[in-house]
């Protein structure tokens, strides 16, 4: 859009060869803007552009498209220039075809409109306070009410590779609970590093001993720890540690063990 908008300027100084008047495009010092000196024929205030990722906060993706008339109208909190930016609005008879496709973003080429409607209501769903079960199966309602939205969340998955849905991408890149994590992950494989925060080399020893989930690592001590290859007596406390929080977290019964 920025590059729609510097083409546009381009040409109006092509055919206005003989003024003398200065036109520019200069960022603001104060906050997220830029205005446009010169192109007041062209230009009607500001219009704000988010940053499209999903880690942008829902209210700042729903603002998309808000218009101000001037720089000081610019409300609080899309003042932070981490997730967007104000950029001059173009007058409504010089507008380009747009295709409302979102630009640079983890889900590129997808339609904004789908984009925030998807992106905001997960975000929204996971931020509710009830436990992680309750909000993953609200999220998962949401995604069979509108199947025509399951292309943003293959976009997603695709661009964030590293996880395996979008629950883990809200809850070990988004918005981080060590909470959640161990009750929605302590029986799977594969969360031993979110979980107990150990490096590579201890979670590949445990893993070849048999210890793949979270519930099993939880029930060692400290003599089977440091057996193992490449856990000392600091990382066998460490992880001793993070195995009372997991089982207080999961109510374990280890009574009878």
């Amino acid at each position: 859009m920025f590059r729609k908008i510097l083409s546009l300027f381009d040409g109006n100084r092509s055919s206005s060869n003989n003024e003398t008047q200065e036109l520019s495009i200069k960022p603001s010092e104060a906050s997220n803007s830029y205005s446009a000196s010169g192109f007041e024929d062209i230009t009607e205030g500001l219009q704000f552009s988010p940053t499209f990722l999903f880690r942008t906060p829902s209210e700042i993706l729903k603002a998309n498209g808000m218009c101000v008339d001037a720089e000081e109208n610019i409300p609080e909190f899309l003042k932070d220039q981490q997730h967007g930016v104000w950029l001059p609005k173009v007058n409504s008879k010089y507008l380009f075809d747009d295709r409302n496709d979102v630009g640079a973003s983890d889900a590129y080429g997808a339609d904004r409109d789908d984009y925030i409607k998807f992106v905001s209501e997960i975000k929204d769903l996971y931020s509710l306070s009830t436990n992680i079960f309750e909000r993953v199966k609200l999220i998962d309602d949401f995604k069979k009410e509108h199947p025509q939205l399951k292309y943003i969340e293959d976009k997603l998955l695709q661009y964030y590779s590293n996880y395996v849905s979008i629950i883990d991408i809200l809850m070990l890149d988004v918005s981080y609970s060590f909470e959640d994590v161990v009750i929605f992950h302590y029986r799977d494989e594969g969360y031993l590093k979110q979980i107990f925060d150990v490096n590579a080399r201890i979670e590949k020893s445990l893993i070849a001993s048999g210890y793949k989930a979270a519930e099993d690592v939880a029930l060692l001590t400290k003599k089977q720890l440091v057996d193992l290859d490449g856990v000392g007596s600091k990382s066998a406390d460490n992880i001793l540690e993070k195995s009372e929080l997991v089982k207080s977290i999961v109510n374990f019964n280890i009574a009878a063990i």
